[in-house]
This record gives C-alpha cells, sequence and structure tokens, in this order.
C-alpha cells in the first residue's frame, strides 16, 4: 500500500458522499464544495470531480437562482452523476429541506445540463409512483 497523498489543493471544502463517489473507471472522485467540513450545512454551490492520476478538477454543475447542491453520487456503469439540488429562489418559506429539494443528474460530457430524476407529490392528488417524503 503507498501513502495518502493530496490530489486537490483548492481552499474549499470538498465533501464526499459516503457511497459511489469514484466514476466507473476508477480515474476520478466526485464531491460537492458545502462550506461545512462535515456537510451538515446544504449550502454547496459546485459539484465537481477530481483526476486522482493528473489532478485536473472538472466543474460537473454550478447551482444558479440561490439554489443549493450536493451529495453527489456517481453511476456504476457510466460517467453520470446524480445529486440533490435545493430551490432556486428560495424565499423564507420555500427554502431547502427534505421535502423541498430535487435528485438530479449531469453527465460529464454536458456538464451544468441537469435532468431532474423524481417526481414529488407533497399534497393530494397524489401521483402513482411520485414519492412522498
Amino acid at each position: 500500500m503507498t501513502d495518502p497523498r493530496q490530489i486537490t489543493h483548492e481552499p474549499k471544502n470538498h465533501i464526499l458522499t459516503n457511497i459511489g463517489v469514484w466514476s466507473p473507471d476508477g480515474k476520478w472522485i466526485v464531491y460537492d464544495t458545502r462550506s461545512d467540513p462535515a456537510g451538515s450545512i446544504f449550502d454547496g454551490s459546485t459539484i465537481e470531480q477530481v483526476n486522482v492520476e493528473t489532478g485536473e478538477v472538472r466543474v460537473l454543475y454550478r447551482s444558479q437562482s440561490g439554489a443549493h447542491c450536493g451529495v453527489a453520487t456517481c453511476h456504476p456503469m457510466d460517467d453520470r452523476v446524480i445529486f440533490i439540488l435545493g430551490p432556486e429562489d428560495p424565499t423564507p418559506d420555500w427554502q431547502y429541506s427534505a421535502f423541498h429539494r430535487q435528485g438530479v443528474i449531469v453527465h460529464a460530457a454536458t456538464p451544468s445540463v441537469a435532468i431532474n430524476m423524481d417526481a414529488r407529490d407533497i399534497v393530494p392528488p397524489f401521483t402513482p409512483g411520485a414519492l412522498r417524503g
């Protein structure tokens, strides 16, 4: 086993999700940039990946309009990354929470193009298959 080495040197946090942070080819690690080193404050503005061999950093997604993003996970078979995105233009009564967020996915070949991955109904009538939480 080799000694650990630092692969990023930017003066910001690099928050890893507890599973699925390696790209399928084993060359990239995906992370978010929340301000709290423990990741407990959901205020990240980017989803990024770093190449473990070269140190190259790529921004896969940059949130817009006051939204925040985090909890990035790699697809196990291709270059897609799924993560949580909070609401754009949040207001005091509509801010990030377990029921004010969505799952989105980006492809490494088309960064910044987020595709919505879920549907959520929190009031009736409920859509079959939509999330309730």
